[in-house]
């Protein structure tokens, strides 16, 4: 470039230099040559240093867009944030039966088991946040796989291997900020009040875990008016889809391509709680809920009902349930907690549905195979074999009608239970508590297993007895060792069909759990 600006000079100031002999230079026209020259010279150089530059954007803009995406990714990533809560138990079980009158006793000592729970939350926007947990629980070793973990228990029951579920997976959207929310998704029922003393947790749940204490899909409205904001007052209506049966392929269910003669299970919930206005009785929650049940639907094994046949889901009725919960912390500024939760329950509506399970069993059990048999004797003209095979068929039937015509019958009965506990905190590390349970005759809990709980005694037709003691290591993680009885005063327990019969079965459970969450 210099080289050139050179040139051009030098040739201008030759041609001027070998024209002065003959004519006076004019210091104007050079003036505007060089002027011209300069302006050459100049878009030359804006020429070259746009294509560099060009090359050099290009560069950067690569490169922002690099740091976008790295930003973006990042950014979704700091949206969901994970915590963990990881329990591991061993528990010894030992029972007495006395149902028969023998007074067998069983025991399963040293039972290993562990819990973990994957809690996800995310902030997407100033109406809407996100909360998921992924859960497992196991005993240690479990062989093959077991088929009864359903739904409503997955990553809660033992029994359910090394696979993580989803337990819970829901949107919070403010329709009125602050005011009206709806949620949609997987609900967070289970471990709610009731339970959050011996848990040695806060508020875990939205729902008393004597009303429900099982996991379900369902759209709830909460409503919290600004007039009752110093009440902490809250008003919720809940529609639950508890079995809608989409099995594709399957017999005992409808296929959403297919057509079943089975309805659609749900329930339809109304609850409200506050805090009371108590004075120096300290912090407190009271809670009233509602929930109606309709088509209730039981999937129904064979060991169920002792037969080594049927496998199906059945709608049994309807049932209404009812509950009432107060729970106070640090009454009267002590170390003392306590809760008093009672429920009503009431079946009605049964569909009888033995006819139809008995036609399933005997079919499941070789009926067709009987049939042709029969119709094989029949052709053949051997009466004395075809009335031997109708008179099995008759005695099959008759003994499956006998055994499923109780067991498949909802009880439409009255019924209620009580459960209250206290725990006293003698030290930040050490707290101490007991509890007790009462469930009446026909009892029915929408309640499940956990590690922490094996026998379900939410579901228990008789008394529950339970201490414990909670050492707090640190902030994140204790130590809890239980001694829980149990006197079931009648059978058929965790169960709304099947009627009862009175019993004096007993079972005690001695546990040590470590938990630790952060």
């Amino acid at each position: 470039m210099k080289s050139l600006r050179t040139l051009l000079l030098s040739s201008t100031f030759a041609s001027i230099i070998l024209a002065a002999p003959t004519q006076e230079v004019d210091i104007q026209a050079l003036q505007e040559q060089i002027n011209a020259l300069q302006a050459q010279i100049n878009e030359l150089k804006n020429a070259q240093n746009d294509k560099i530059s060009k090359v050099e954007l290009d560069k950067e803009i690569d490169t922002l867009h690099e740091r976008v995406d790295e930003n973006e990714l990042q950014n979704a990533l700091n949206k969901v944030k994970f915590g963990l809560d990881f329990s591991n138990a061993v528990t010894s079980l030992r029972a007495t039966n006395d149902t028969d009158g023998t007074g067998g006793k069983r025991h399963n000592n040293g039972k290993f088991a562990t819990e973990l729970h994957l809690n996800m939350n995310a902030h997407i926007n100033d109406r809407t946040k996100f909360t998921g947990r992924l859960s497992m629980a196991k005993y240690w070793g479990n062989l093959g796989t077991y088929g009864g973990v359903y739904d409503f228990d997955g990553g809660r029951d033992p029994n359910g291997n090394s696979v993580l579920y989803v337990s819970r997976a829901y949107l919070d959207y403010d329709i009125i900020p602050g005011v009206l929310t709806a949620t949609v998704g997987r609900q967070p029922g289970t471990d709610g009040p009731g339970s959050n003393l011996r848990n040695n947790s806060v508020r875990m749940s939205t729902y008393p875990a004597l009303l429900v204490n099982a996991m379900g899909d369902a759209v709830v409205l909460t409503y919290k008016p600004e007039a009752l904001r110093d009440y902490k007052f809250a008003s919720r209506l809940g529609y639950v889809r508890f079995y809608q049966g989409s099995e594709f392929g399957r017999s005992d269910g409808r296929s959403l391509l297919g057509v079943s003669d089975k309805q659609d299970s749900t329930v339809y919930m109304a609850m409200a709680e506050a805090q009371l206005p108590l004075g120096d009785m300290g912090k407190n929650l009271f809670m009233l809920s509602y929930g109606h049940v309709e088509n209730y639907s039981s999937p129904l094994r064979a060991e169920m009902l002792g037969h080594t046949v049927l496998n199906s889901v059945y709608n049994i009725g309807d049932f209404d349930v009812a509950n009432l919960h107060f729970e106070n912390y640090e009454t009267f500024d002590t170390p003392l907690s306590w809760f008093i939760s009672a429920s009503w329950h009431k079946g009605k509506n049964g569909i009888d549905n033995t006819k139809k399970a008995v036609a399933e069993a005997i079919d499941s059990s070789g009926g067709q195979t009987l049939q042709q048999l029969k119709l094989i004797s029949a052709m053949a003209g051997d009466m004395a074999t075809y009335k031997a095979y109708e008179a099995y068929g008759n005695m099959m039937e008759a003994q499956l009608t006998q055994a499923f015509s109780k067991a498949l019958k909802w009880n439409e009965k009255h019924s209620w239970a009580v459960h209250l506990g206290a725990r006293y905190d003698f030290t930040k590390e050490f707290k101490l508590g007991a509890e007790f349970f009462h469930g009446s005759k026909y009892w029915y809990s929408m309640s499940r297993t956990g590690i922490s709980d094996p026998l379900d005694f939410r579901n228990t037709r008789g008394n529950v007895y339970d201490i414990y003691g909670i050492w707090q290591l640190d902030f994140n993680q204790y130590l809890r060792l239980s001694f829980t009885h149990i006197d079931y005063d009648y059978t058929n327990n965790g169960r709304g069909i099947g009627g009862t019969e009175k019993t004096n079965d007993r079972a005690d459970i001695i546990s040590l759990m470590y938990d630790v969450r952060f």
